[in-house]
């Protein structure tokens, strides 16, 4: 495969990222209408009547979720492929990034096929969709550690790369420990059901949630950045070449 071939493919991988946003902001947020989400001292009645009454709605919100998850496998290979530019070859901070955008996509899966199997049968016992509910947004505002593993590469990345362009430039290193730093109080939301640390607070979720955007945006200009010095280098060494 050819070095424009390589930056076309780096490209698709970063516009990966912001179609993963969209697709995850249109199904959870806007057509299952899970923001601003039920609180959880919400009684289980309220909480399947909320599911047999948008039944479909988040049926198809979900199914645009789990795509979603899908489009994280590429904007993750991304990553992976720049930290191998950084590293000389995939290394400990390649591998990291894997796992950790891995994380991230079960994150995304996982708790919108736990809302779905609670919409699926809306007529079921109060109490298994009262608990299908809570596993789902437990696991999906609360298991964000398991994605840590990709911005502490970038992280890494940054601050170890001393080339006079690197690709990770060390500001967006900074802005990784920002968003780690911010994200880390979510984890407090399994002792609480109420306030700014419960899974619909400010803690909990709002501030991690932006804090997440922020993050994507800024990884989707750094390989467009890559993908575009890809490319550039290419056209040099063809100018160059008689």
């Amino acid at each position: 495969m050819d070095h424009v071939a390589h930056g076309r493919l780096q490209r698709i991988g970063a516009w990966s990222g912001a179609a993963y946003l969209l697709t995850l902001l249109v199904g959870w947020a806007l057509i299952a209408g899970f923001l601003p989400p039920p609180s959880p001292m919400e009684p289980a009645e309220k909480i399947v009547a909320l599911f047999q009454e948008d039944a479909l709605r988040i049926r198809i919100g979900m199914v645009l979720t789990m795509f979603a998850a899908m489009l994280m496998i590429p904007v993750t290979a991304a990553v992976a492929k720049a930290l191998t530019a950084v590293e000389g070859s995939a290394g400990m901070l390649t591998f990291c990034a894997l796992i950790g955008g891995a994380g991230n996509m079960c994150l995304t899966f996982y708790p919108a096929t736990f809302w779905l199997l609670a919409a699926y049968r809306p007529e079921r016992a109060p109490e298994l969709t009262y608990l299908i509910n809570d596993l789902a947004w437990l696991q999906f505002v609360g298991g964000f550690t398991i994605f840590f593993g990709l911005p502490l590469a970038m992280i890494a990345a940054a601050f170890l790369d001393k080339r006079p362009d690197p690709v990770f430039p060390r500001w967006t290193g900074y802005l990784n420990v920002w968003v780690l730093i911010l994200s880390v109080p979510d984890q407090l939301l399994f002792f609480f059901h109420d306030g700014p640390f419960a899974w619909n607070g400010l803690f909990a979720l709002y501030i991690p949630l932006v804090a997440f955007l922020l993050w994507m945006s800024v990884t989707v200009w750094v390989l467009l950045r890559a993908a575009r010095r890809t490319l550039e280098a290419t056209s040099a060494e063809l100018v160059s070449t008689p």
